[in-house]
């Protein structure tokens, strides 16, 4: 009977570590809100959920990504996965040091073909899609909806949402955010990408890192302001 108690409580905890609040910080960004964090070329994404920490990139420069790391008090050791959205450098320039400080973290690159899997419960790959770069983005079930994070969104950023949304099972998305590639894109283009997440039922969508200014703007006149951009953002996510 005291085993079944011990069982049945540790359950509850576990339930109710899943259904809490899900944090998303940006480390690592095109712009900064924080005077002690440098903005670079590049990108990288810290999500924790139910007592977990799932990194998605690492963003350009490595003495960047680790100063940023370091001001927003996160541990290297407390990562346990790191996601690697694709291979370009602007968003692998700190993996080498940060498994060197964190030989246990676990490291996920896109692999063509590779299917989706769950990285720790709440967060999953979308599996890798084909592109001009294989890509992977991150699906981060909330309380209250799903939650896509992108790196560049080579394959497209309507075929990532499309791919989160089939894996999920989900008829939409609570928040879309990550970088877009949409930089050479012309208004009418951009306009399309647009409809298409509507289509998907995206409710809000923050354009970062590789997006572009105009694609920023009309990302932002479309779905609002968001949590907004920039590394130091820390987004919590009831």
């Amino acid at each position: 009977m005291r085993l079944l108690l011990a069982l049945s409580w540790a359950f509850l905890l576990v339930a109710a570590q899943a259904a809490g609040p899900v944090q998303i910080d940006i480390l690592y960004d095109n712009t900064s809100i924080r005077p002690d964090l440098e903005a670079d070329w590049g990108f990288a994404a810290l999500v924790s959920i139910g007592g977990h920490r799932v990194l998605l990139d690492t963003g350009a420069n490595d003495g960047v990504f680790m100063k940023n790391l370091k001001a927003m008090g996160v541990d290297p050791a407390s990562i346990e996965h790191l996601v690697i959205s694709h291979e370009h450098g602007d968003h692998t320039g700190a993996v080498a040091q940060l498994s060197q400080l964190n030989p246990k973290m676990k490291v996920h690159r896109p692999v063509l073909n590779q299917g989706p899997f769950q990285v720790v419960p709440g967060v999953y790959s979308t599996g890798a899609l084909p592109g001009p770069a294989v890509e992977q983005a991150l699906a981060v079930e909330t309380p209250k909806g799903l939650v896509v994070i992108t790196g560049c969104s080579h394959p497209g950023v309507v075929a990532l949402v499309e791919a989160a949304e089939k894996q999920r099972n989900a008829n939409s998305v609570r928040l879309l955010i990550g970088g877009y590639h949409l930089l050479k894109m012309d208004a009418g283009q951009i306009q399309g990408v647009i409809a298409g997440l509507k289509r998907l039922n995206v409710r809000e969508a923050v354009a970062t890192h590789c997006s572009g200014d105009l694609a920023t703007k009309m990302f932002r006149d479309a779905f609002g302001p968001g949590p907004g951009a920039g590394a130091g953002r820390h987004i919590i996510l009831e």
